[in-house]
């Protein structure tokens, strides 16, 4: 059975410019998350944070704001607020792995310690009805991602009695404890372990790169709900599309490098409007190159003169000369 593919967010690559552009061009997905929103004291969400979550930028209909917060009340205000914009999904990040947000018991630093999460959970659910009632909003159903633990796989036991308490309407689940980052090899026995005890939906996060991946998870765990590309989606853009034409038994096309073109001309020209001045720009471009080198067989030197260059001008020189040599 095909399932349904997700884009997963990540932090200063998918933001609304990135999303929308993928969409148009790619697409193939059900859902997009955006990078995580912290919601704080203050009860206000900086510019940055209201562009990725602003309806009139993005597709309220497939676009899932992502909080990261370990208060409750900061995350009931969140809700509020983007409910009343329109999301009828919010993901509650409980898995980046990130040292200096799990050193504030954020995102995996928060499932450390289970009796804060349960609290936590319960004063959420608790609420929700009632702060989205003051904002005229419909209540939106609560996701969560999630790694297996901290420090320790066996975490996941633990942790996944509490997530079974409440009415999450879909798990993500990265079987890495936050120590594995993303070097270590997944472990599949703990997301087993999460399809026979889990009451929530479950969605596959994990090192998939290939339409053999996908195939592969689908196959093994046929009856979770989604599966979610990160890092592989971003390095091929079309693997979704991949995915879908395999499912129908179309022939997968090579790569559409004019395709990818013309993708990284729109992204390019976007940011130049939005950013001030060249060096973000740039900045923004390269970082989608740790990803995108791979397409490019024996592109080393190009990816050289990308990294080192200083003008938008030489970056357009250098992917010009990369786009005409194919």
């Amino acid at each position: 059975m095909k399932k349904n593919i997700y884009l997963a967010p990540l932090e200063g690559v998918t933001d609304s410019i990135y999303r929308n552009t993928f969409m148009d061009y790619y697409g193939g997905v059900t859902k997009v998350f955006t990078p995580f929103l912290s919601p704080n004291s203050t009860k206000s969400f900086t510019t940055r944070e209201f562009k990725d979550i602003n309806p009139e930028k993005n597709d309220v209909s497939y676009t899932v704001p992502q909080l990261l917060t370990n208060n409750a009340e900061h995350f009931l205000w969140a809700v509020g607020e983007i409910a009343a914009l329109g999301f009828n999904e919010i993901n509650f990040n409980l898995g980046c792995p990130s040292g200096t947000v799990v050193a504030k018991k954020k995102g995996s630093g928060l499932i450390y310690y289970p009796e804060d999460l349960d609290r936590i959970l319960y004063e959420i659910f608790d609420g929700l009805e009632s702060v989205c009632a003051d904002k005229g909003a419909l209540v939106p159903q609560i996701s969560v991602k999630t790694r297996i633990g901290k420090n320790d796989p066996e975490e996941f036991y633990d942790i996944l009695d509490i997530y079974n308490k409440y009415p999450i309407s879909e798990l993500t689940v990265h079987p890495r404890i936050q120590a594995d980052f993303y070097r270590e090899p997944v472990r599949y026995e703990f997301f087993d372990y999460a399809v026979e005890h889990s009451r929530a939906p479950l969605v596959f996060n994990g090192e998939i790169k290939t339409v053999s991946d996908i195939e592969a998870i689908a196959e093994k765990y046929n009856n979770v709900n989604a599966i979610m590309l990160g890092r592989g989606l971003i390095a091929n853009p079309q693997l979704a599309l991949e995915y879908d034409a395999a499912r129908e038994d179309f022939e997968i096309q090579k790569f559409d490098y004019d395709k990818f073109h013309s993708f990284n001309n729109d992204l390019l020209e976007q940011y130049i409007e939005i950013l001030s001045g060249e060096k973000p720009v740039l900045h923004r471009m390269k970082e989608f190159w740790v990803y995108w080198q791979n397409l490019f067989p024996d592109s080393e030197k190009s990816v050289k003169k990308i990294r080192k260059a200083n003008r938008i001008a030489d970056y357009k020189s250098v992917i010009e000369m990369e786009f005409s040599n194919l």
